[in-house]
């Protein structure tokens, strides 16, 4: 069996499935890798069930043994690892294919490249002192317009479960600087904005600087205007084979900052996003499959 169609059979069982054996199957389809490269102890370990859930589920899917149910994830893992050679191939093959797979061909050539270069253009440094600045401020305003207001309020959501002091700044009123007033030069602004650069943003940045506030500047240029006496600038490449920028990048940027603040952090921290995550479930903010643990 492929690992395609291993992977549609567990998708399609998966309702029909015991609580247990839907949480084995759930780790599986969210974490082949783990699949190909771990003992069944140790993916059971991580999908929190017993040895024995792994075995029984490989036997539902008609696999004599979980070895045997191991072997289409390691030879799709094995099929994928070759390097830059191997995605070249794998880009032409795509762009061979039709009108419509030159276009996903280039679009995964930007989105590659796009999140290759935020980790090469940015030092580990710079996520380093952006994550002190976030977490060591009075308070810590999130600010974003226009395309950028949702990454704004994505890591302002995530944020928030470790840091009390982060804040997203509303522009619902029209004007990002009325929750910037009281800023000062213990507070902390992460402003977010590329080409074409949102006025408001920039102005909300001016702002902060003029009140002393540190700023830490996401954006795709050295010559942005938030770079301006930043005190910290993660760069975003936004290229794009389409007329509308990639955006790609600017989650890898925030995915690495919030990981930076976690791992910087203390005890205080992990308790927090223990807090937040039991009361989220307390008030049902997520949703639990019916039977499940």
């Amino acid at each position: 069996m492929s690992l395609t169609a291993l992977i549609d059979r567990l998708a399609t069982d998966y309702p029909d499935l015991s609580p247990q054996l839907r949480q084995a199957a759930r780790f599986v389809l969210d974490s082949p890798t783990e699949v190909a490269i771990n003992s069944m102890r140790r993916v059971a370990a991580a999908a929190g069930v017993a040895p024995s859930t792994m075995l029984r589920l490989a036997r539902t899917i008609d696999f004599a043994n979980y070895e045997d149910f191991r072997i289409p994830f390691q030879e799709a893992m094995r099929q994928r690892i070759g390097g830059f050679g191997d995605r070249a191939k794998w880009l032409q093959e795509m762009t061979e294919h039709s009108d419509s797979g030159a276009l996903l061909s280039s679009m995964a050539r930007s989105g590659i490249a796009n999140v290759e270069s935020v980790f090469q253009s940015n030092e580990p440094g710079s996520f380093v002192t952006a994550a002190k600045l976030i977490r060591s401020a009075r308070q810590a305003f999130v600010i974003g317009a226009g395309g950028a207001y949702g990454f704004a309020h994505y890591f302002h959501y995530v944020g928030r479960m470790a840091l009390p002091n982060l804040r997203l700044a509303s522009i619902h009123a029209g004007s990002l600087i009325d929750d910037l007033v009281d800023l000062g030069p213990s507070d902390t602004v992460v402003a977010v904005t590329m080409r074409p650069y949102t006025s408001v943003t920039v102005q909300a940045t001016a702002f902060a600087r003029e009140r002393g506030a540190r700023v830490i500047a996401i954006s795709d240029s050295r010559s942005s205007p938030l770079a301006q006496d930043a005190a910290c600038l993660l760069l975003i490449p936004t290229q794009s084979p389409q007329f509308f920028p990639s955006y790609t990048a600017v989650v890898a940027v925030l995915e690495a900052l919030t990981a930076f603040i976690v791992s910087g952090g203390d005890q205080r921290t992990v308790a927090k996003i223990a807090d937040m995550e039991r009361f989220r479930r307390d008030a049902d903010i997520y949703w639990d499959e019916p039977g499940s643990n």
